[in-house]
């Protein structure tokens, strides 16, 4: 059975980065600059597509992260060895820079998302695989 997992957003994000292209949009518009318009509604709409297309899902088996338009990580659950709270700003389908968490399985790899309630996600993946090692 497919489960999604809400995606916490972080507004700490998205609205520094409409305001700034917000305001381009403005200078283009106070210019009549049809170029920097069109650019800035192009990075406008690419910026807050990217930011609200990442969805996370489990099917039991298996950890989607949909990364925007760029990809799909799957995780297969049984191989995640760990999970943990990080403030790791580092770029991942996390959009938000609190609450993420970090996973990790096999051959060093890992990736960095938020869900919006970590102890249901954490329960989620638990009930799969009771041996994950939870670090909060």
């Amino acid at each position: 059975m497919t489960k999604n997992i809400v995606v916490k957003k972080g507004w700490e994000l998205v609205i520094p980065l409409n305001i700034i292209f917000l305001y381009m949009l403005y200078a283009g518009f106070s210019e009549r600059n049809l170029i920097a318009i069109a650019i800035s509604v192009g990075i406008l709409a690419l910026v807050n597509y990217i930011i609200f297309s990442i969805s996370y899902r489990t099917d039991g088996t298996y950890l989607y992260v949909k990364n925007g338009f760029f990809d799909t990580t799957k995780i297969e659950i049984s191989k995640i060895s760990k999970i943990e709270k990080t403030w790791n700003p580092l770029s991942s389908p996390a959009p938000s820079l609190f609450g993420r968490v970090a996973i990790y399985w096999p051959q060093n790899n890992y990736i960095i998302i938020s869900p919006e309630n970590f102890d249901a996600f954490k329960n989620e993946l638990l009930s799969i695989n009771p041996n994950i090692e939870v670090k909060e």
